[in-house]
Protein backbone atom coordinates (compact mmCIF):
# COMPACT_ATOMS: atom_id res chain seq x y z
CA UNK A 1 0.00 0.00 0.00
CA UNK A 2 1.23 2.99 -1.15
CA UNK A 3 2.26 6.62 0.79
CA UNK A 4 -1.19 8.42 -1.03
CA UNK A 5 -3.62 5.30 0.24
CA UNK A 6 -2.55 5.35 3.98
CA UNK A 7 -3.14 9.26 3.76
CA UNK A 8 -6.74 8.26 2.00
CA UNK A 9 -7.18 5.64 4.74
CA UNK A 10 -6.12 7.60 7.55
CA UNK A 11 -7.84 10.41 6.31
CA UNK A 12 -11.32 8.52 6.64
CA UNK A 13 -10.48 6.40 10.10
CA UNK A 14 -10.35 10.14 11.39
CA UNK A 15 -13.74 11.45 9.57
CA UNK A 16 -15.19 8.88 11.24
CA UNK A 17 -13.75 8.76 14.08
CA UNK A 18 -14.71 12.73 14.38
CA UNK A 19 -18.39 11.64 13.65
CA UNK A 20 -19.01 8.85 16.34
CA UNK A 21 -17.11 11.09 18.92
CA UNK A 22 -19.49 13.71 17.73
CA UNK A 23 -22.44 11.25 18.20
CA UNK A 24 -21.00 9.73 21.42
CA UNK A 25 -20.90 13.61 22.55
CA UNK A 26 -24.56 14.56 21.46
CA UNK A 27 -25.50 11.99 23.58
CA UNK A 28 -23.86 12.64 26.81
CA UNK A 29 -21.21 10.55 27.24
CA UNK A 30 -18.02 12.20 28.47
CA UNK A 31 -14.64 10.68 29.06
CA UNK A 32 -14.46 9.68 33.24
CA UNK A 33 -10.40 10.62 33.73
CA UNK A 34 -11.04 9.54 37.44
CA UNK A 35 -12.91 6.21 36.92
CA UNK A 36 -10.59 5.78 33.39
CA UNK A 37 -14.44 5.32 31.51
CA UNK A 38 -16.43 6.83 29.65
CA UNK A 39 -19.31 8.07 31.61
CA UNK A 40 -22.74 8.38 30.00
CA UNK A 41 -24.29 11.66 30.98
CA UNK A 42 -27.71 13.40 30.54
CA UNK A 43 -28.38 17.05 29.00
CA UNK A 44 -30.41 19.73 30.54
CA UNK A 45 -30.82 22.92 27.48
CA UNK A 46 -31.24 25.80 30.35
CA UNK A 47 -33.21 28.02 28.88
CA UNK A 48 -35.21 31.17 29.86
CA UNK A 49 -37.40 33.83 28.87
CA UNK A 50 -36.08 36.57 29.11
CA UNK A 51 -32.38 35.18 28.96
CA UNK A 52 -29.54 35.60 31.21
CA UNK A 53 -30.23 34.52 34.20
CA UNK A 54 -28.26 32.83 36.58
CA UNK A 55 -28.19 28.57 36.40
CA UNK A 56 -27.89 26.98 40.30
CA UNK A 57 -27.44 23.48 40.42
CA UNK A 58 -28.28 21.78 43.93
CA UNK A 59 -27.15 25.66 45.34
CA UNK A 60 -23.71 26.28 43.08
CA UNK A 61 -24.03 28.77 40.76
CA UNK A 62 -23.28 26.91 37.30
CA UNK A 63 -24.24 28.96 34.22
CA UNK A 64 -26.63 31.43 32.63
CA UNK A 65 -29.30 30.15 29.69
CA UNK A 66 -29.61 29.96 27.42
CA UNK A 67 -26.87 27.25 27.47
CA UNK A 68 -26.46 23.20 27.61
CA UNK A 69 -25.26 21.33 30.57
CA UNK A 70 -24.40 17.75 30.85
CA UNK A 71 -24.94 16.17 34.06
CA UNK A 72 -24.75 12.78 35.73
CA UNK A 73 -28.35 10.98 35.85
CA UNK A 74 -29.80 11.31 38.81
CA UNK A 75 -31.93 14.28 40.88
CA UNK A 76 -30.99 17.79 41.04
CA UNK A 77 -32.76 21.34 42.21
CA UNK A 78 -32.45 23.97 39.30
CA UNK A 79 -33.14 27.61 40.23
CA UNK A 80 -32.95 30.53 37.61
CA UNK A 81 -32.27 34.02 39.18
CA UNK A 82 -32.43 37.22 37.54
CA UNK A 83 -32.07 40.62 38.86
CA UNK A 84 -35.90 42.42 38.77
CA UNK A 85 -37.31 38.94 38.16
CA UNK A 86 -39.24 36.09 39.61
CA UNK A 87 -37.10 33.11 40.50
CA UNK A 88 -38.37 30.23 38.82
CA UNK A 89 -37.15 26.64 40.35
CA UNK A 90 -37.42 22.89 39.86
CA UNK A 91 -36.72 19.72 40.92
CA UNK A 92 -35.56 17.80 37.63
CA UNK A 93 -35.03 13.90 37.37
CA UNK A 94 -31.58 13.65 34.68
CA UNK A 95 -31.57 10.49 32.56
CA UNK A 96 -28.77 8.99 30.57
CA UNK A 97 -28.80 9.77 27.02
CA UNK A 98 -32.20 12.44 27.38
CA UNK A 99 -32.16 15.84 27.21
CA UNK A 100 -34.46 17.72 29.79
CA UNK A 101 -35.49 21.49 28.41
CA UNK A 102 -37.05 24.09 31.51
CA UNK A 103 -38.55 26.57 28.97
CA UNK A 104 -38.73 28.96 32.05
CA UNK A 105 -40.70 31.91 31.91
CA UNK A 106 -39.76 34.61 34.15
CA UNK A 107 -41.78 37.39 35.28
CA UNK A 108 -41.39 40.72 36.66
CA UNK A 109 -40.83 40.97 40.04
CA UNK A 110 -42.01 44.57 40.17
CA UNK A 111 -45.61 46.07 38.61
CA UNK A 112 -44.71 48.09 35.77
CA UNK A 113 -48.44 49.74 35.73
CA UNK A 114 -49.87 52.14 32.94
CA UNK A 115 -53.03 53.69 32.39
CA UNK A 116 -55.44 51.94 29.71
CA UNK A 117 -58.54 54.19 29.95
CA UNK A 118 -58.65 57.63 31.53
CA UNK A 119 -61.96 58.44 32.07
CA UNK A 120 -62.97 55.21 33.76
CA UNK A 121 -64.40 52.44 33.10
CA UNK A 122 -67.44 50.17 34.20
CA UNK A 123 -68.71 46.85 34.16
CA UNK A 124 -65.43 45.28 31.75
CA UNK A 125 -65.95 42.26 30.41
CA UNK A 126 -63.71 40.12 28.10
CA UNK A 127 -64.96 38.57 25.08
CA UNK A 128 -64.96 34.59 24.99
CA UNK A 129 -61.93 34.41 22.66
CA UNK A 130 -60.06 36.74 25.25
CA UNK A 131 -59.03 39.62 22.32
CA UNK A 132 -61.81 42.08 22.99
CA UNK A 133 -62.66 44.03 26.24
CA UNK A 134 -66.51 45.84 26.70
CA UNK A 135 -66.85 48.74 29.36
CA UNK A 136 -68.60 51.56 29.73
CA UNK A 137 -68.06 54.78 29.73
CA UNK A 138 -70.11 58.11 31.97
CA UNK A 139 -67.49 61.19 32.42
CA UNK A 140 -68.51 64.70 31.67
CA UNK A 141 -64.40 64.73 30.70
CA UNK A 142 -64.57 61.79 27.80
CA UNK A 143 -64.87 63.99 25.23
CA UNK A 144 -65.87 67.87 24.55
CA UNK A 145 -69.16 67.41 23.46
CA UNK A 146 -69.50 64.54 26.09
CA UNK A 147 -70.47 62.27 23.51
CA UNK A 148 -68.04 59.80 24.46
CA UNK A 149 -70.14 58.17 26.91
CA UNK A 150 -71.43 55.30 26.81
CA UNK A 151 -70.09 51.94 25.48
CA UNK A 152 -66.85 51.00 23.79
CA UNK A 153 -64.60 48.09 23.23
CA UNK A 154 -60.49 47.50 23.51
CA UNK A 155 -59.24 45.34 20.38
CA UNK A 156 -56.12 43.66 22.13
CA UNK A 157 -55.12 42.36 19.09
CA UNK A 158 -54.33 45.53 17.84
CA UNK A 159 -52.71 48.90 18.80
CA UNK A 160 -52.87 52.75 17.82
CA UNK A 161 -51.22 55.82 18.97
CA UNK A 162 -52.66 57.58 22.56
CA UNK A 163 -55.82 59.71 21.91
CA UNK A 164 -57.68 62.60 23.96
CA UNK A 165 -59.81 59.92 25.57
CA UNK A 166 -57.76 56.75 26.19
CA UNK A 167 -54.25 56.46 26.85
CA UNK A 168 -53.62 54.21 23.62
CA UNK A 169 -54.57 50.99 21.87
CA UNK A 170 -57.51 50.22 19.21
CA UNK A 171 -60.66 51.87 21.05
CA UNK A 172 -63.98 51.86 19.47
CA UNK A 173 -67.27 53.50 20.26
CA UNK A 174 -70.28 50.73 19.45
CA UNK A 175 -72.95 52.93 21.34
CA UNK A 176 -73.26 56.45 22.34
CA UNK A 177 -75.68 57.62 25.02
CA UNK A 178 -78.42 59.41 23.76
CA UNK A 179 -81.35 61.57 25.83
CA UNK A 180 -83.37 58.59 25.59
CA UNK A 181 -81.36 56.10 26.05
CA UNK A 182 -78.63 55.10 28.92
CA UNK A 183 -76.22 52.41 28.68
CA UNK A 184 -72.90 53.64 30.23
CA UNK A 185 -73.60 51.61 33.75
CA UNK A 186 -75.38 48.57 31.65
CA UNK A 187 -73.82 45.05 32.64
CA UNK A 188 -72.62 42.68 29.35
CA UNK A 189 -72.61 39.38 27.64
CA UNK A 190 -70.89 38.24 25.01
CA UNK A 191 -71.53 35.72 21.87
CA UNK A 192 -69.82 32.39 21.48
CA UNK A 193 -68.23 34.49 18.13
CA UNK A 194 -67.68 37.74 19.48
CA UNK A 195 -69.70 39.73 16.99
CA UNK A 196 -72.61 40.73 19.53
CA UNK A 197 -73.46 41.32 22.85
CA UNK A 198 -76.50 41.74 25.25
CA UNK A 199 -76.34 45.24 26.97
CA UNK A 200 -78.17 44.82 30.24
CA UNK A 201 -79.69 45.82 33.57
CA UNK A 202 -80.80 43.75 36.35
CA UNK A 203 -80.33 40.16 36.13
CA UNK A 204 -79.65 38.31 33.08
CA UNK A 205 -82.12 35.43 33.61
CA UNK A 206 -84.37 37.96 33.85
CA UNK A 207 -83.29 41.68 32.92
CA UNK A 208 -85.26 44.73 33.31
CA UNK A 209 -84.00 46.09 30.37
CA UNK A 210 -81.65 44.20 27.66
CA UNK A 211 -80.52 45.84 24.10
CA UNK A 212 -78.74 43.80 21.16
CA UNK A 213 -75.49 45.53 19.95
CA UNK A 214 -72.89 44.13 17.66
CA UNK A 215 -69.17 44.09 18.46
CA UNK A 216 -67.85 45.91 15.38
CA UNK A 217 -69.87 48.79 14.30
CA UNK A 218 -71.43 51.88 16.24
CA UNK A 219 -75.15 50.97 17.19
CA UNK A 220 -77.26 53.93 16.73
CA UNK A 221 -80.70 52.33 17.01
CA UNK A 222 -79.95 49.09 18.87
CA UNK A 223 -82.69 46.69 19.34
CA UNK A 224 -84.40 46.15 22.91
CA UNK A 225 -84.08 42.41 23.05
CA UNK A 226 -85.86 42.45 26.82
CA UNK A 227 -88.31 39.49 26.61
CA UNK A 228 -85.66 37.50 23.73
CA UNK A 229 -83.18 37.45 25.83
CA UNK A 230 -83.28 33.67 27.96
CA UNK A 231 -83.96 32.37 23.90
CA UNK A 232 -81.37 34.13 22.61
CA UNK A 233 -78.60 33.51 25.91
CA UNK A 234 -79.58 29.85 25.57
CA UNK A 235 -78.94 29.39 22.14
CA UNK A 236 -75.55 30.84 22.81
CA UNK A 237 -75.00 28.83 25.41
CA UNK A 238 -76.20 25.40 23.73
CA UNK A 239 -73.17 26.80 20.76
CA UNK A 240 -70.61 26.92 23.26
CA UNK A 241 -71.63 23.82 24.90
CA UNK A 242 -71.39 21.97 21.37
CA UNK A 243 -68.06 23.25 20.96
CA UNK A 244 -66.74 22.01 24.17
CA UNK A 245 -68.36 18.77 23.55
CA UNK A 246 -66.43 18.66 19.92
CA UNK A 247 -63.34 18.87 21.52
CA UNK A 248 -64.17 16.47 24.30
CA UNK A 249 -64.96 13.93 21.56
CA UNK A 250 -61.11 14.51 20.09
CA UNK A 251 -59.92 12.93 23.65
CA UNK A 252 -59.27 9.29 24.31
CA UNK A 253 -62.71 7.47 25.46
CA UNK A 254 -61.43 6.54 28.48
CA UNK A 255 -60.39 10.09 29.38
CA UNK A 256 -63.33 11.41 27.73
CA UNK A 257 -65.91 9.24 30.01
CA UNK A 258 -64.04 10.20 33.22
CA UNK A 259 -64.51 13.64 32.41
CA UNK A 260 -68.62 13.37 31.38
CA UNK A 261 -69.04 11.71 34.34
CA UNK A 262 -67.05 12.83 37.44
CA UNK A 263 -65.45 16.62 35.99
CA UNK A 264 -67.46 19.85 35.86
CA UNK A 265 -66.34 23.43 34.58
CA UNK A 266 -64.15 22.13 31.95
CA UNK A 267 -61.43 25.06 30.40
CA UNK A 268 -59.81 23.74 27.60
CA UNK A 269 -56.27 25.56 27.21
CA UNK A 270 -55.78 27.86 24.27
CA UNK A 271 -53.75 25.60 22.40
CA UNK A 272 -56.37 22.71 23.63
CA UNK A 273 -53.73 20.41 24.78
CA UNK A 274 -54.41 20.60 28.70
CA UNK A 275 -57.73 21.28 30.61
CA UNK A 276 -58.42 22.94 33.81
CA UNK A 277 -61.34 21.26 35.61
CA UNK A 278 -63.12 20.70 38.63
CA UNK A 279 -63.79 17.54 40.28
CA UNK A 280 -67.14 16.78 40.85
CA UNK A 281 -67.38 12.84 42.05
CA UNK A 282 -64.14 10.74 42.75
CA UNK A 283 -62.37 8.85 40.14
CA UNK A 284 -59.34 7.03 39.27
CA UNK A 285 -57.45 8.64 36.31
CA UNK A 286 -56.17 5.32 34.53
CA UNK A 287 -52.68 5.87 32.82
CA UNK A 288 -53.33 6.61 29.00
CA UNK A 289 -49.35 6.88 27.44
CA UNK A 290 -48.33 3.06 27.86
CA UNK A 291 -45.09 3.98 26.19
CA UNK A 292 -42.34 6.29 28.14
CA UNK A 293 -42.28 10.00 26.79
CA UNK A 294 -38.66 11.58 27.10
CA UNK A 295 -38.36 14.67 28.71
CA UNK A 296 -41.73 14.96 30.88
CA UNK A 297 -42.69 17.62 33.24
CA UNK A 298 -41.02 16.12 36.91
CA UNK A 299 -44.02 17.87 38.96
CA UNK A 300 -45.41 15.11 40.56
CA UNK A 301 -48.89 14.43 39.29
CA UNK A 302 -52.15 13.27 40.87
CA UNK A 303 -54.67 10.88 39.45
CA UNK A 304 -56.74 10.20 42.03
CA UNK A 305 -59.48 12.53 41.88
CA UNK A 306 -61.24 14.12 44.87
CA UNK A 307 -64.50 15.93 44.82
CA UNK A 308 -64.65 19.97 44.88
CA UNK A 309 -60.65 20.11 43.78
CA UNK A 310 -59.67 21.53 40.96
CA UNK A 311 -56.66 19.70 38.42
CA UNK A 312 -54.25 20.18 35.14
CA UNK A 313 -54.94 17.63 32.70
CA UNK A 314 -52.09 17.46 30.42
CA UNK A 315 -52.69 15.17 27.24
CA UNK A 316 -49.66 15.35 25.47
CA UNK A 317 -47.91 13.89 28.46
CA UNK A 318 -50.96 12.18 29.89
CA UNK A 319 -50.48 13.54 33.59
CA UNK A 320 -52.55 15.00 36.03
CA UNK A 321 -51.89 17.96 38.77
CA UNK A 322 -53.55 19.18 41.57
CA UNK A 323 -54.01 22.76 41.49
CA UNK A 324 -54.65 24.77 44.52
CA UNK A 325 -55.90 27.68 45.52
CA UNK A 326 -57.33 27.51 42.26
CA UNK A 327 -61.62 27.84 41.88
CA UNK A 328 -64.11 28.44 39.64
CA UNK A 329 -65.19 31.61 40.44
CA UNK A 330 -65.81 34.81 38.35
CA UNK A 331 -61.90 36.36 38.36
CA UNK A 332 -60.39 33.73 40.38
CA UNK A 333 -58.78 31.39 37.61
CA UNK A 334 -58.25 30.85 34.21
CA UNK A 335 -55.80 29.51 31.46
CA UNK A 336 -53.17 32.12 30.73
CA UNK A 337 -52.72 32.77 26.93
CA UNK A 338 -49.26 30.55 26.59
CA UNK A 339 -51.47 27.69 27.66
CA UNK A 340 -48.26 27.18 29.79
CA UNK A 341 -49.71 29.34 32.65
CA UNK A 342 -52.68 30.07 35.20
CA UNK A 343 -53.90 33.49 35.97
CA UNK A 344 -55.65 34.09 39.96
CA UNK A 345 -56.22 36.26 41.82
CA UNK A 346 -55.70 35.66 45.37
CA UNK A 347 -55.85 37.72 48.82
CA UNK A 348 -55.37 40.51 46.67
CA UNK A 349 -52.94 39.30 44.76
CA UNK A 350 -52.94 38.49 40.69
CA UNK A 351 -50.73 35.09 40.26
CA UNK A 352 -49.20 33.83 37.40
CA UNK A 353 -48.24 30.02 37.88
CA UNK A 354 -46.91 27.22 35.83
CA UNK A 355 -49.63 25.00 34.45
CA UNK A 356 -48.77 22.27 37.07
CA UNK A 357 -49.14 24.89 39.83
CA UNK A 358 -45.44 25.03 40.76
CA UNK A 359 -43.70 28.91 40.79
CA UNK A 360 -46.39 31.37 41.51
CA UNK A 361 -45.35 35.05 40.42
CA UNK A 362 -47.06 37.92 42.19
CA UNK A 363 -47.12 40.52 39.39
CA UNK A 364 -49.41 42.67 40.47
CA UNK A 365 -50.39 42.79 44.59
CA UNK A 366 -53.45 46.05 45.94
CA UNK A 367 -56.52 46.87 45.75
CA UNK A 368 -58.14 45.97 42.44
CA UNK A 369 -60.83 44.39 40.94
CA UNK A 370 -60.90 40.60 41.35
CA UNK A 371 -63.98 40.35 38.63
CA UNK A 372 -61.94 42.18 35.57
CA UNK A 373 -58.47 40.88 35.31
CA UNK A 374 -57.61 40.42 32.05
CA UNK A 375 -54.45 38.71 30.02
CA UNK A 376 -53.38 40.78 26.56
CA UNK A 377 -53.73 38.02 24.02
CA UNK A 378 -49.63 37.76 23.23
CA UNK A 379 -49.13 37.02 26.99
CA UNK A 380 -47.24 40.67 27.19
CA UNK A 381 -50.11 42.55 29.88
CA UNK A 382 -52.48 41.87 32.19
CA UNK A 383 -55.43 44.38 32.01
CA UNK A 384 -56.99 45.34 35.65
CA UNK A 385 -59.25 47.68 37.09
CA UNK A 386 -58.27 49.33 39.89
CA UNK A 387 -58.73 53.20 41.35
CA UNK A 388 -55.32 53.49 42.41
CA UNK A 389 -56.30 55.75 45.47
CA UNK A 390 -57.78 57.82 43.15
CA UNK A 391 -59.80 60.02 45.54
CA UNK A 392 -63.12 60.08 43.30
CA UNK A 393 -63.21 56.70 43.46
CA UNK A 394 -63.39 56.21 39.68
CA UNK A 395 -61.92 53.28 38.23
CA UNK A 396 -60.21 52.97 35.05
CA UNK A 397 -58.57 50.09 33.39
CA UNK A 398 -54.63 49.56 33.71
CA UNK A 399 -51.96 47.52 32.26
CA UNK A 400 -49.40 45.59 34.46
CA UNK A 401 -46.76 45.19 32.00
CA UNK A 402 -44.83 41.82 32.04
CA UNK A 403 -42.27 42.47 29.05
Amino acid sequence: MNKATLAVVAALIFILGGVFAAIFWARGYRIDVFKKSLATTGIMVATSDPDGAAVWINGKLTTATNNTINLAPGKYHIKFTKDGFSTWEKVIEIKKEEVFKTNAFLFPALADLRPLTLTGAINPTISPDGTKIVFGVASSSASFKGDGNGIWIIDMGRAFPPTPIFAATDFRQIFRNTTYTFLSDAKFFWSVDNKQLIAYYGDLEKPTAAYLLFSEQLNLNPDIITDQVETLRQDWQDLALARSNAQIAKLPMILSSILATSAGKLSFSPDETKILYTATAAAQLLPIRQTYLPGTNPTTQTRKLEPGKTYVYDSKEDRNYLIENCKFQIGNCRWFPSSKHLLSTVDNQIIISEYDGTNPSVVFAGRFNPESVFAWPNWSKVVVLTSLGNPTGQENLYTVNLR
